[in-house]
């Protein structure tokens, strides 16, 4: 009978490894929504912690939490079930519990051994930050009515709340004891409180911070509490009397993040310069600077057995350190930043997108997921990414301005438009790829692809771009949309305004051509999709009000059907009968951008909770059938 069980377990395991998707990272395919084929990013991270044992690493995020494997960096899992979003998490000290902040103001209580939720503790602000007491008999929380919550974990039931922070409170931590906490305000605020965590009272304020205090962390022993801010310096004080004893300064920028070594000896801090400082508490002298991160370090602990030293970085990495001499052990990643701008190839055989943390713009395979080359751009935040019509050169805007092409063939940088001064926020190749739109706050601008020439400029005041262009499929035509409630169309040729559609209530946020050219769609802050006649300016249709603004829009191929994106929602909208047809969730964040493939069967979907998605449209149509 064994050996009959073991024949199945590899049958059924031959089969699942031989029908998983094509795509070359399981974790693309974890967890996902109905409909989706793949997830690619892993999406923004808020905190992280590790078991207990050390062995494995929580990642909390935008779209659940990631489990990795410490000694070697793999992602193990990815844990939904409690809650999609995630933005602080704490091991109960004996790892048989993890509590889950989820973006709002309920605190999730998970059994690690049974993966069951064991409670949820229902706070009345939203929660910022978590913290177990070092028995697990207390956990307290941060919120954003300047309260801090004590509960008991077992039982549910909130034991007290703590005031005195003028701003919401931010990060917290318990003393090693178990008998103080220790607090800081989230918002311009210098002040640290020291807490009788059994009484509830304020035992002690420290206000000798000149700037805001974005970091604090006590002493393995309990006597010191250090405290780090704005002001690039960190600050060692006498628990018991509040006194400064030391300071340490050689940051060149603020420091946001501190960590103490398990013996007390050492202090990591990591800074906004990109830098991690491991310093001797003792004299106050740095032992060792840390590279590898390209943006700010704002997180940073030791692991368990004190050996390693990780942190967290807004360039979407998490990167494990020797404790003792600094060595880089390995490299988390993948985990990226909004995704504000999505696209298809013309052929449909590869797709891109903004949000990459290291600023970089990814093709990928459509098919099998995989990375097939990467465009640099330096130092610049894209925020928006469009191929040529003929697929040989794809342009990226980014947040400080500058436009960048490159070709699509060789990777090559072909021209950077350094001209417009604000975040280019939406590109638009003309139909035969010769000539590029940009539209950015202060203008609207025409470029010559091939020479880089900058042809025609429109005034900010004359088109009042808001977030959204679209070409017509002649290219005469250029719609518009404006924070003035009206889409404008502009003969592309003179510049001149030809039409304006009227009947938004609130700024229009989305714009998109039919490909006959007859039609135009509009989505807007009133949360309405509007249809249009092109040619005589007529409102045509009006679909019914959703719950929020519509922020994406675009047709498909077919001209039939439109894709919409709202807060954490796609809409599939067809024309013929002016119904949604089916609705696509799993996103947690806004969905900035939508794309179909030159097909119609696929939609590339990219969102504030930065990930992108790619939706087998058909299979969501014959569930619909």
């Amino acid at each position: 009978m064994k050996l009959l069980n073991l024949f199945f377990i590899l049958i059924i395991s031959i089969f699942l490894l031989s029908s998983s998707s094509s795509f070359g990272q399981e974790y693309t395919r974890w967890k996902l929504p109905e409909g989706a084929i793949a997830r690619f990013g892993k999406g923004r991270m808020y905190d992280f912690a590790y078991f207990p044992d050390g062995t494995r690493l929580a990642v909390a995020g935008t779209i659940g939490i990631w489990i990795y494997d410490t000694r070697t960096g793999e992602a193990l899992d990815l844990f939904v079930e409690a809650t999609p979003y995630a933005t602080s998490i704490a091991f109960a000290p004996d790892g048989q519990t993890l509590a889950i902040a989820s973006g709002g103001n309920n605190i999730y209580l998970w059994d690690t051994r049974n993966q069951e939720k064991k409670g949820i503790l229902a706070g009345s602000e939203f929660i910022y930050n978590l913290a177990f007491s070092p028995t697990g008999g207390t956990l307290a929380s941060a919120g954003e009515n300047s309260t801090i919550q004590v509960w008991n974990p077992h039982t549910g039931e909130l034991l007290r709340v703590l005031t005195g922070h003028a701003s919401s409170a931010g990060s917290l931590v318990y003393s090693p004891d178990g008998r103080m906490l220790a607090s800081i305000g989230s918002q311009q605020n210098n002040k640290i409180c020291l807490w009788d965590v059994h009484t509830g009272n304020l035992l002690k304020t420290i206000t000798r911070h000149p700037k805001r205090v974005d970091s604090v962390v006590y002493s393995p022993d309990g006597r010191i509490l250090a405290s780090t801010g704005r002001d690039t310096k960190i600050r060692l004080w006498d628990v018991r009397t509040g006194e400064l004893l030391k300071t340490i300064a050689g940051h060149t920028a603020s420091v946001e993040s501190l960590a103490y070594s398990a013996d007390g000896a050492m202090l990591a801090s990591g800074s906004s310069d990109k830098t991690i400082r491991v310093w001797d508490v003792h004299t106050g002298k740095r032992l060792r600077t840390l590279t590898g991160h390209t943006s700010d370090v704002y997180s940073l602990i030791f692991s368990p057995d004190g050996k390693t030293l990780t942190s967290m970085g807004h360039d979407g990495t998490i990167r494990f350190w020797d404790a003792d001499t600094g060595k880089p052990l390995r490299t988390i990643s993948d985990h990226t930043l909004s995704v504000h701008s999505v696209a298809f190839s013309p052929d449909g055989s590869t797709f891109t997108n903004t949000g990459m943390a290291d600023n970089t713009i990814p093709l990928r395979d459509v098919q099998t997921g995989e990375l097939l080359k990467t465009l640099d751009g330096d130092t610049d935040l894209f925020c928006s990414v469009m191929y040529s019509p003929d697929g040989r050169t794809l342009a990226a805007g980014s947040l400080e301005g500058p436009i960048w092409l490159w070709n699509t063939q060789t990777g090559e940088r072909l021209h950077t438009f350094t001209e417009p001064e604000f975040e280019t926020h939406c590109l638009v190749y003309s139909p035969d790829s010769a000539t590029l739109v940009s539209g950015s706050l202060d203008a609207i601008r025409f470029w010559e692809v091939h020479s880089g020439q900058l042809l025609n400029t429109i005034p900010e005041n004359a088109a009042r771009a808001n977030s959204s262009i679209s070409l017509s499929p002649d290219g005469d035509t250029a719609a518009v949309a404006t924070d003035e409630n009206v889409i404008r169309l502009l003969d592309t040729h003179t510049g001149k305004v030809t039409t304006t559609l009227r009947g938004h209530t609130r700024p229009v946020t989305a714009v998109a051509f039919s490909f006959n050219r007859s039609l135009l769609a509009s989505g807007s802050e009133d949360s309405t999709i509007r249809l249009w006649h092109v040619d005589t300016g007529e409102l045509l249709f009006t679909f019914p009000e959703q719950s929020n603004w519509i922020t994406s829009i675009a047709f498909a191929p077919d001209g039939q059907t439109i894709a919409s994106g709202t807060s954490g929602e796609i809409y599939i909208s067809d024309l013929a009968t002016g119904k949604h047809t089916a609705t696509l969730t799993g996103h947690t964040g806004w969905i900035r951008s939508v794309a179909f493939s030159p097909d119609g069967q696929t939609l590339v979907s990219g969102s504030d909770d930065c990930t992108v998605m790619l939706w087998d449209l058909t299979r969501i149509q014959s569930k619909n059938d």
